[in-house]
């Protein structure tokens, strides 16, 4: 892939911290009672991904989903805030997720010099 050896640690370091994301939903999910399992899976994002034709294409894409995720965990704190008696946990789950993500979407910014909605 033609992008730098400092982006490729940059998105492995990000590894652990999707993993967590993950976890942390499910396990969030979970302890609502909801269940997940037999929910259809989007793979519209892997697939664009899997066709992009440089690295430059690739971030761009990938950290355009992430700021989309980053918006609407931000709109989901903002909605569960507003509620007679917010979910305390709900929230510090997704507060830590959009915190994370700021530097996930920052990736396309620093290596190509890309900003969300452009």
């Amino acid at each position: 892939m033609d992008v730098s050896q400092g982006l490729r640690d940059k998105w492995q370091e990000q590894v652990p911290e999707e993993q967590l994301h993950y976890d942390l939903i499910s396990q969030r999910i979970a302890a609502l009672g909801i269940a997940v399992n037999g929910r259809p899976v989007s793979l519209s994002l892997w697939e664009s991904l899997a066709q992009c034709q440089s690295g430059r294409e690739f971030c761009i894409k990938i950290c355009s989903a992430e700021e989309r995720g980053l918006q609407a965990g931000l709109r989901l704190i903002r909605h569960l805030e507003s509620e007679e008696s917010p979910d305390q946990e709900t929230i510090a789950v997704f507060q830590k997720i959009v915190a994370d993500e700021v530097a996930h979407v920052a990736l396309a910014s620093d290596y190509f010099d890309w900003e969300p909605n452009s």
